[in-house]
């Protein structure tokens, strides 16, 4: 079994007050929902059964620990995606299930840049502030082979909001740099995704921050509070945010929510397995001058629009053109080519944000078929914010 430094292995202990409801209700027996969101390493990419993973790992120790409890478990986990479209179906996918619990790790996909702070912040924010009121915990997860997270970035949120993290860069990286771990395949045979043995120890850094926040609670211990510190807080008692926050209001706009406008466009309706299968419920252009359009207005006004569509690896692929408010001069050309060899990637492209929160009218194009033999351009979603 390989040690892990458990000194480095919480990146922070937080505010356990919401923590501490939740396993008073384990105690007592009582059901309690517990949800993982994240990316590939969430849902579980090169373990070898779903019971394999580090989440599922980690629910089947709460349900040790917690025999009498009924535990429901929930895997929000999808491969290749960052924390922007974690806000966006966080209502959808987490917050749909009522949760007591959710771990939320996206430190591998996000990058360190100020968009994805605020995306992160945004996801926090939803999660935290709805109705459900859960307990957050943050998992940071690293490249093995390089180190890199962007658990810098999302440890100021994680301060900011009280909540405990745990960090697998703090608890392996040191011994992997020291050659105390010799072969970091004996973990991932990537350099980045667990393998089982990978997993498991993931699960026990994870186990052991919840562990030690359980030991804290038995000794009635909450940890420094975040929520009632003069000056932090708005006057209805929500944290001040970090950033400009425009990720806490996204909306996702699929076929089950939204009827634009189809010029050629047509509606995709086959049926989706489950979250992973997660290019469905969106429009698909095929020909040249296809065309879809999206009147945001109303209860749709935003001041931040995205799209998300297939960035796909078969060939030839299309190329379409967006435009908003008919800003000819300031269309995007997007290429849906992706030159990757693992697989289709669900991509978002970021129009614009912090713009002005009023009506928008955005308008697709698909405006190269490859003469015909390209395949569909597939919109899987508009995301719109702020």
């Amino acid at each position: 079994m390989i040690a892990f430094d458990k000194n480095r292995a919480i990146a922070n202990h937080g505010d356990i007050s919401r923590l501490s409801k939740v396993y008073k209700k384990l105690e007592e027996g009582k059901e309690v929902t517990v949800c993982f969101l994240g990316g590939s390493i969430t849902r579980g990419s090169l373990s070898s059964t779903p019971k394999t993973c580090y989440a599922y790992r980690t629910y089947d120790w709460l349900k040790g620990k917690f025999p009498e409890a009924e535990i429901k478990y929930v895997n929000a986990g999808i491969g290749g995606t960052t924390s922007a479209f974690g806000s966006a179906r966080a209502e959808m996918d987490v917050l749909s299930h009522d949760p007591d619990l959710v771990v939320v790790e996206f430190s591998v996909n996000d990058e360190c840049t100020d968009y994805f702070l605020e995306s992160y912040e945004g996801l926090v924010r939803k999660l935290l502030y709805s109705k459900h009121s859960p307990a957050v915990v943050c998992l940071f997860n690293f490249f093995y082979e390089n180190g890199k997270t962007t658990e810098r970035l999302h440890s100021k949120v994680a301060r900011h909001y009280g909540l405990p993290a745990a960090s697998m860069q703090g608890a392996i990286y040191q011994d992997i740099l020291s050659g105390k771990i010799e072969d970091i395949s004996l973990l991932s045979p990537d350099g980045l995704h667990p393998n089982d043995e990978g997993h498991e120890v993931v699960s026990r850094v994870l186990t052991y921050l919840l562990e030690t926040l359980y030991d804290e609670y038995k000794n009635n211990s909450l940890g420094e509070s975040v929520f009632e510190e003069d000056g932090k807080t708005s006057a209805g008692g929500a944290i001040l945010p970090l950033t400009e926050n425009s990720f806490e209001t996204a909306i996702r706009l699929d076929n089950r929510n939204f009827e634009p406008e189809l010029l050629g466009f047509v509606k995709d309706t086959s049926a989706q397995r489950d979250i992973t299968d997660c290019f469905k419920n969106g429009w698909l252009g095929q020909k040249k001058n296809d065309r879809i359009v999206f009147e945001l207005k109303g209860e749709y006004e935003c001041s931040g629009i995205a799209v998300q569509y297939d960035k796909t690896m078969k060939r030839p692929a299309p190329v379409i053109l967006v435009t908003v408010d008919g800003k000819k001069d300031e269309s995007v050309v997007i290429d849906s080519a992706f030159d990757e060899t693992w697989g289709d990637l669900l991509d978002i492209k970021q129009l614009f944000l912090h713009g002005e929160k009023k009506s928008h009218r955005l308008e697709i194009e698909l405006i190269d078929d490859k003469d015909g033999k390209a395949v569909p351009f597939n919109l899987v979603s508009v995301i719109i914010s702020g």
